[in-house]
């Protein structure tokens, strides 16, 4: 496999981090959805060190054993994933939360909040979703000392208002988790809750910028309000629910949630500012490093964040060590390094896609760029690649889920792409300025809103253009026949009938849509 280089010449893909990534990915998956028993465990965890071990002999051998130790290197992160996932999922379904749930037993927990509280409303009831880390357990006389993720849905006051590593208290009736939860328990609570412990230093801090932000917006209209915190720091609890299917059938969700682009915002940024300066590389890169470090407390460790933070902090590094790695290979090791740490992060769809994005515009945008650039302005080139690429790699995923086929979304996002930056970079400026002097926190909200205008008509048009999103079968197979789909797409694109063909029906098709994106925008005014 190949792809075209700064040079325009095709270089080989680096894959060699890519088959232990896939098979520790893959390992902690199913492990997670398996309960291992424990003699499985130990003989997985005997073939881990036994294939380490192997590996490591092999390397000093002639090249000729090196397809051998590559081989032993994919197997023991088989292992590694399976034996990871599977002790943390064994923890959580064979722990005092597994027997007391299935009795519905009423307990008192004590832990940390592991992130925000939300509101859910189902069904005519409203109830507050908060993940706790429960470290202490009561029920039926009896204590237990434990570290084990819950989901409390509290239908009481008191809760929305609390903040991440805050320790509470509270008493409630306990019920297994669905299969597809990643908690030991899920806990309903009717009674407020008793905060035994303040938030951290900087969680507190993060808070009240967070804060700072929602104060400046208030002043917009109700659509650019909700959108702003949710581009900036992915805080969507004041973004209308209608606003958020127009997005999603646009094809432009993922600007709602923090994922790569965002931290790529930031790095780009923060390096502007100390290029010029006399501050050697590691101060530089030290700079940058800091910037993106609290860009992720404000926006919150996320599956995506975390993701898109770490393999951001692989290219400072690498910068700051002047030895250039490939994008690649630091998105293999990222995701290695994510999945043995949290194997959780295996099953997470959020995780999936930003994996998938990321994966095309390294593998395949490059490329497409190459050849469009031929026939069109660098810039426009640009902007075609890297949105069809992501929408390639994430097409399939988005399928298995059940969210269907967009088919405005490559147009949506090219039109989106140059209002993203400025709205991301006011918003943090709005949220630093917020602390000073709220007036220009304001206006910086206000200049933010423009860029934010543009992006909700976007996704309003799109959304409503004939045939944007088209009924998929949702699971594994409906992924494989969208990939199947793909291939044949692309391989009548290699012969110039086949093109012009598809080149025909895509005019046709996209003057339909452009007609009646038209017609909608001029009824919107």
């Amino acid at each position: 496999m190949t792809r075209a280089g700064p040079d325009g010449e095709e270089h080989p893909v680096d894959l060699r981090l890519a088959g232990p990534a896939l098979a520790a990915w893959a390992g902690a998956a199913g492990a997670g959805l398996a309960d291992l028993a424990p003699a499985v465990l130990l003989i997985d965890g005997m073939l881990l060190g036994a294939a380490l071990v192997c590996a490591a002999a092999l390397v000093r051998r002639p090249r000729r054993w090196r397809p051998a130790a590559t081989g032993l290197a994919v197997l023991a992160c088989l292992a590694a994933g399976v034996l990871t996932a599977g002790v943390t999922t064994r923890a959580r379904t064979h722990g005092p939360f597994s027997d007391l749930g299935a009795a519905r037993a009423v307990a008192t927990v004590e832990g940390k909040l592991t992130g925000d509280p939300r509101i859910s409303r189902a069904g005519g009831t409203q109830l507050v979703v908060v993940p706790v880390r429960v470290e202490r357990l009561r029920a039926g006389g009896r204590e237990f000392r434990l570290r084990q993720p819950v989901l409390v849905l509290a239908a009481a006051t008191g809760w929305a208002g609390l903040l991440p590593s805050q320790r509470i208290r509270a008493e409630g009736n306990l019920a297994p988790p669905r299969a597809a939860d990643v908690v030991a328990a899920v806990i309903f609570v009717r009674l407020p809750p008793v905060v035994v412990g303040g938030p951290s230093a900087v969680q507190a801090v993060a808070a009240h910028l967070r804060q700072g932000l929602r104060d400046a917006v208030s002043g917009l209209d109700a659509s650019p309000r909700g959108l702003l915190p949710g581009l900036v720091i992915g805080d969507t609890s004041n973004l209308d629910e209608s606003l958020k299917d127009d997005f999603r059938v646009a094809g432009m969700s993922h600007l709602v949630a923090v994922s790569g682009a965002n931290c790529a915002i930031v790095i780009a940024a923060a390096t502007l500012l100390v290029r010029r300066s006399r501050l050697g590389p590691w101060l530089q890169a030290g700079w940058v490093a800091l910037a993106l470090s609290c860009f992720v407390i404000l926006a919150r460790p996320s599956p995506s964040v975390l993701r898109a933070s770490v393999m951001g902090m692989i290219g400072i590094l690498a910068a700051g060590s002047g030895r250039q790695r490939g994008a690649l290979p630091a998105l293999c090791a990222t995701v290695l390094m994510l999945v043995l740490v949290s194997p959780d992060l295996a099953r997470s769809v959020g995780f999936t896609l930003s994996v998938f994005a990321t994966a095309g515009l390294v593998i395949i945008a490059p490329g497409w760029r190459e050849r469009l650039s031929r026939q069109m302005p660098t810039w426009l080139a640009e902007l075609l690649a890297v949105a069809a690429a992501a929408h390639v790699a994430c097409a399939p995923v988005l399928a298995a889920i059940g969210g269907g086929v967009s088919l405005v979304a490559i147009p949506a996002n090219m039109l989106a792409d140059a209002a993203v930056a400025p709205a991301t970079v006011l918003g943090v400026l709005a949220t630093v300025a917020a602390v000073c002097w709220m007036p220009l926190a304001r206006l910086f909200a206000a200049l933010a809103g423009v860029p934010c205008k543009w992006l909700i008509m976007i996704a309003r048009v799109a959304a409503r253009a004939p045939g944007a999103q088209i009924g998929w079968p949702a699971g594994p197979l409906g992924a494989m026949v969208l990939v199947a789909a793909t291939v044949v797409t692309f391989s009548v694109l290699r012969r110039r009938g086949g093109r012009r063909v598809l080149a025909a029906a895509g005019i046709g098709a996209f003057t339909a849509q452009a007609i009646f994106m038209f017609r909608s925008w001029m009824v919107a005014r």
